[in-house]
């Protein structure tokens, strides 16, 4: 089964989401966290921290795992999601190549909202982590 890590950067009780491209065969056009496959001889630590530098131009420097779950739907998504909330990194986030559209801090209650997710399983999990850095939780 595939692994994905994500990461979820945090600021002043919002966090970083990325509109995957239109062209993507999976989850197209949604909301989601910068992150990918967990490559062979990679932990999950790793993919993520080479994600976000690949994807949006940051190198983590704290995190931590908030989540781990699987997702089912739709069946070719079919995988294991490791999301690390990190707090501190370095570099300006920013697009880099084409598997992202756009870049978007969302407050809690904007995640909250989205129903666009992917996958569909980050919303609980991103309110959770934007309330806990805005001082709400």
């Amino acid at each position: 089964m595939p692994e994905i890590a994500m990461g979820a950067l945090s600021r002043n009780g919002m966090l970083l989401l990325a509109r995957r491209n239109s062209e993507r065969r999976i989850y197209p056009d949604r909301w989601s966290l910068p992150g990918g496959h967990i490559e062979d001889g990679e932990d999950a630590e790793t993919a993520m921290c080479r994600e976000l530098l690949e994807e949006i131009s940051v190198t983590p420097k704290r995190w931590q795992l908030a989540a781990k779950f699987v997702s089912q739907a739709p069946p070719e998504a079919f995988a294991t999601f490791h999301v690390y909330h990190v707090d501190q990194w370095q570099g300006l986030p920013q697009l880099v190549g084409d598997e992202h559209t756009e870049l978007r801090w969302f407050t809690a209650a904007e995640v909250e909202q989205e129903t666009e997710l992917a996958p569909s399983q980050l919303g609980e999990i991103l309110a959770r982590l934007a309330m806990r850095g805005s001082g709400e939780d």
